[in-house]
């Protein structure tokens, strides 16, 4: 979990406006690589950070995957190592805006939808810089999950972590994010997709 995740559905608002801003500020070229609708790794996304110097949240584009061991792309990370693992050190905390996630049952093979009765929702994500074969900086990221509740735990183990607004924001400028986990958004809609 999670392997994708729908980042605009046509109807919210929200995310209506996010787009319409980020056509206009952004270079051409760098608006028509960010994923606008059903997301996979390794594609552009938009995130929000905390800007430090600026002192306020900010969204911005950064690729979905992180480079792991072997240079195998690392699009998840479970919540309860987030911050002890040496490999996540110095991740910042960042909140990926979504209308919903995907995920698939194994027997029979079927892919569901989960969504939350607040729009948007926000993904609990972490991210740093890392440099990329030609030397140019990217900022990236990856998902941070939990164990799964119902109705996700019929078919996985694991599900995201998810906020709404207020807590994504706490989430995006906290220096002690597992005092946010438990703030994970619990009640989720499920339908086929």
């Amino acid at each position: 979990m999670c392997g994708r995740y729908l980042f605009y559905d046509s109807r919210n608002e929200k995310i209506k406006e996010l787009i319409r801003a980020a056509e206009k500020s952004l270079p051409a070229e760098q608006f028509s690589s960010i994923s606008l609708f059903e997301v996979f790794p390794s594609q552009n996304i938009f995130s929000g950070i905390y800007d430090d110097a600026e002192k306020k949240y900010k969204t911005v584009v950064m690729k979905w995957g992180l480079t792991g061991i072997q240079n195998r792309s690392i699009i998840n990370c479970r919540s309860e190592s987030f911050t002890t693992s040496r490999f996540f050190k110095g991740y910042r905390p960042c909140a990926i805006p979504a209308c919903g996630y995907y995920e698939w049952s194994r027997n029979p093979s079927c892919k569901y939808y989960f969504t939350t009765e607040k729009q948007p929702l926000y993904l609990a994500g972490c991210w740093r810089i890392e440099k990329l074969d030609n030397q140019t900086l990217q900022m990236v990221c990856a998902i941070l999950t939990e164990p799964a509740g119902m109705p996700q735990s019929s078919i996985h183990s694991r599900q995201p972590i998810i906020f709404d607004s207020e807590y994504a924001h706490e989430w995006c400028a906290t220096r002690d994010p597992d005092s946010l986990l438990h703030f994970s958004m619990k009640n989720r809609i499920m339908t086929k997709a």
